[in-house]
């Protein structure tokens, strides 16, 4: 009896995993998202985001943000203009020139995030584009 209900446990354990994602024959969400991430980790070695990173170091070496001109111990490079998902410009945006990145201090760039994210779930429930 015991033995049933070890049996009847792990088929239930089973069946309350989450199902595998199905194998694309071509370009699949999986495979876009590594996409992504490659040409980021490219981006982040290019001339105009190493620009960014020199301008916002200060006369004593120190980094400042470039929104609350606040010394701060790290900065987040980010874009003006968002980049969003890849699609025909996202290559484009990406790798902009230094006058459209900023850098920022965590809580400057959590900040302008948080709003972006906000403005696309409205244009998305509004239907804007």
């Amino acid at each position: 009896m015991k033995n049933t209900k070890k049996v009847k446990k792990a088929e239930n354990l089973k069946a309350q995993k989450a199902p595998k994602t199905e194998k694309v024959d071509g370009l699949g969400k999986k495979d876009i998202l590594k996409i992504r991430s490659a040409i980021r980790q490219v981006w982040h070695r290019s001339h105009p985001r190493k620009l960014c990173v020199q301008r916002a170091v200060g006369k004593n070496g120190f980094l400042f943000c470039e929104k609350c001109t606040k010394r701060v111990p790290k900065i987040y490079v980010d874009h003006k203009q968002k980049v969003g998902d890849i699609d025909g410009g996202f290559i484009h945006r990406l790798f902009c020139p230094s006058t459209e990145l900023q850098a920022l201090c965590k809580k400057c760039h959590d900040a302008k995030t948080k709003q972006e994210r906000q403005d696309a779930a409205w244009e998305k429930v509004l239907g804007v584009e």
